[in-house]
């Protein structure tokens, strides 16, 4: 079945002693290696131009009436520089090696880097390797004459590709020059060698975010077109204020994100830097008069404009919601209008009040990079959406995430190899274009965030948080004066506040979801509810104000908690179950939830449903401490 035989080809993939064993524990009722070995024995996939992709695409032109457009995407992945003589090749392997028979070995150099082109479509949901060389160093004229081969080769399929991605390297950016674009003079497209159609250049997005992350971290201050400063020192106070207090203001912000330079390449960590989240937590607490962020506003808006126009560049789904919607005719009004907000204020920041504009600066890439890419974006929708020949236009198919992926498909050949040679290289490339279910590593630079499907030759320590039910039976930690304790550590300063409160309405959303009396369904959303300016901000209409009588609760356990983690008894054996014994001891139960007492007269005498709410939300509040925080 095809089921079997993907997930044959991928343990074989990730490992060929591992698949042995599972084959003779199942009674080698799986296909064996020779069988596997000649299924991938029916393709070539040597250096050049993948045939059998082409063939692959014909097939799919070929089922389907509408016309298909692609985006073509290019990279380079380091190889280890190593010789090997194939016995199936009859021929020396690790030079560089384009797929020109001609070529004579003894003249060319050992390769460094593997070339690769992959092909995704952006009206349907698929993506394919076409081609891929194995290059020492390139000049600008030798891989744009490349690409056009690539593209030549691409139209012979019948799909027709209107836009090409790759970062920003000053040898792409030539390459570009070469092919009679100016990216960074108002003319970042170029002609197609064989259609007479325009080849959209897109800068990849997650490069360029992390570009301007490294920009601002490493100049500390840029200036807007008012004067105003952007300092990415707030972003650092911001995480010693979190960690010194214990709490998150709703951001995913820790010290690995302000030691940016130690990981450079992670895009998530930049993601989470630039984002509307951290905006939102400067922006309370610039409000709340805060000492260390008097000022900030300006780092606010720098973030929150960063952060919609990575959205617009990197929608993934029809259903999404906000600036995240694919550009189609009833939402480009308004994202055209940001388009243009967002083109004029990176083109207006400077290094200086009255110095040098950053797009003139060194440091330009990152900030031409997002210009470049909402013009095209525009441009796209104006020529393939509005003429009606698509539908709609999701800009995540024009990441390079897709080929960085793939990338990291390679590495997970044998386990995991980071350095592969040449004819590992092209081993791993010719199994992955057969189906198998093979997935990129946790630990890769970017996360699949899409389902989009390789198309293939032969067309897929958890910690328990559970609480014994007999809590009482294990002690609590021994408190001696425990009120006088607590009044020495209440949650000091607004910014405990605002997160105490955003966590209890998370913890109420759930204690909803479980609670199956309809009775105390009700009770519950009649008690009087706590106001939020943080929640007000942050909610776009999915948060939930929680109850003042939830927020009590919250306060308090919130209070033990901190004494448990300065008193170091946090690793302590069934320290979690503690927590709850001490915070059930010392909570005033009869001050809460007063209008649930005539619901417990009418229960039997065993069923405390007050009680059980109350343990539910104090079980809720110490797993997100514990175990998300």
């Amino acid at each position: 079945s095809p089921e079997l035989r993907a997930f044959a080809l991928t343990v074989n993939f990730y490992s060929p002693k591992a698949y042995k064993y599972i084959r003779h524990v199942f009674k080698n009722n799986l296909p064996a290696p020779s069988t596997i070995r000649a299924w991938y024995g029916s393709t070539n996939c040597s250096p050049g131009f993948t045939n059998e992709a082409i063939d692959i695409l014909k097939r799919k032109v070929d089922q389907t009436t509408k016309q298909l457009y692609g985006c073509l995407m290019t990279d380079e992945m380091s190889i280890r520089q190593q010789v090997e003589w194939s016995k199936f090749k009859n021929k020396f392997i690790g030079y560089v090696d384009c797929g020109f028979p001609d070529d004579k070995q003894e003249n060319l150099p050992v390769a460094k880097y593997a070339l690769v082109y992959m092909l995704t479509c952006l009206n349907e949901r698929w993506k394919i390797p076409v081609a891929y060389f194995f290059v020492n160093s390139l000049t600008s004229q030798e891989r744009a004459e490349i690409t056009k081969k690539v593209l030549e080769f691409v139209a012979t399929s019948g799909v027709k590709v209107i836009a090409m991605t790759f970062d920003g390297l000053a040898s792409n950016i030539t390459m570009c020059n070469a092919l009679k674009a100016d990216v960074y003079n108002e003319k970042p497209f170029f002609l197609h060698p064989t259609d007479n159609h325009y080849v959209y250049i897109i800068l990849d997005a997650a490069h360029m975010l992390k570009l301007l992350r490294n920009a601002l971290a490493s100049k500390r201050v840029l200036y807007d077109s008012d004067g105003n400063f952007i300092k990415f020192e707030y972003l650092e106070k911001l995480v010693e204020l979190q960690e010194n207090g214990n709490f998150h203001l709703a951001n995913k912000l820790t010290k690995k994100h302000i030691l940016w330079f130690k990981n450079k390449m992670n895009v998530k960590l930049a993601a989470q830097t630039l984002s509307e989240s951290c905006a939102a937590a400067l922006e309370q607490l610039s409000e709340d008069a805060n000492a260390n962020f008097v000022g900030c506003t300006a780092t606010v808006k720098f973030c929150r404009i960063v952060n919609i126009a990575f959205d617009c560049l990197n929608s993934r789904s029809f259903y999404s919601y906000g600036f995240k919607k694919p550009v189609k005719r009833d939402t480009a009004a308004e994202m055209f209008k940001f388009f243009d907000k967002a083109i004029d204020y990176f083109s207006a920041l400077k290094l200086e009040p009255a110095g040098q504009f950053v797009i003139k600066s060194k440091i330009r890439t990152g900030f031409l990079g997002f210009i470049i890419d909402l013009q095209n974006l525009r441009r796209l929708y104006m020529q393939y959406v509005e003429t009606g020949y698509l539908e709609y236009i999701l800009s995540y198919k024009m990441s390079q995430d897709h080929l960085e992926i793939l990338f990291s498909c390679f590495r997970a050949m044998g386990g995991y190899n980071n350095n592969p040679n040449c004819k590992q290289f092209t081993s791993s490339y010719k199994r992955l274009l057969y189906h198998n279910e093979v997935k990129s590593s946790a630990q890769a630079n970017c996360m699949p965030l899409d389902t989009t499907s390789i198309l293939t030759v032969s067309s897929a320590k958890k910690v328990s948080t559970a609480c014994d039910d007999s809590i009482e039976a294990n002690q609590p930690f021994n408190l001696k004066n425990v009120d006088d304790y607590l009044s020495l550590h209440s949650i000091a300063g607004s910014g405990a506040n605002h997160a105490a409160l955003y966590i209890a309405g998370f913890v109420e959303m759930r204690v909803l979801q479980k609670l199956t009396c309809e009775t105390c369904f009700i009770l519950l959303n009649e008690c009087d509810e706590a106001h939020s300016d943080f929640i007000a901000r942050k909610s776009c209409g999915g948060l939930r104000f929680p109850r003042t009588d939830t927020f009590t609760i919250a306060t308090f356990v919130e209070k033990i908690y901190n004494i448990y983690r300065i008193q170091n008894e946090l690793q302590s054996k069934n320290a979690y179950n503690k927590m709850i014994v001490t915070i059930l001891r010392h909570l005033n139960l009869n001050n809460i939830f007063k209008n649930f007492d005539s619901h417990i007269k009418d229960l039997d005498f065993l069923q405390n449903h007050k009680y059980e709410l109350i343990k539910l939300i104090i079980k809720l509040y110490l797993d997100v401490k514990l175990y998300v925080l």
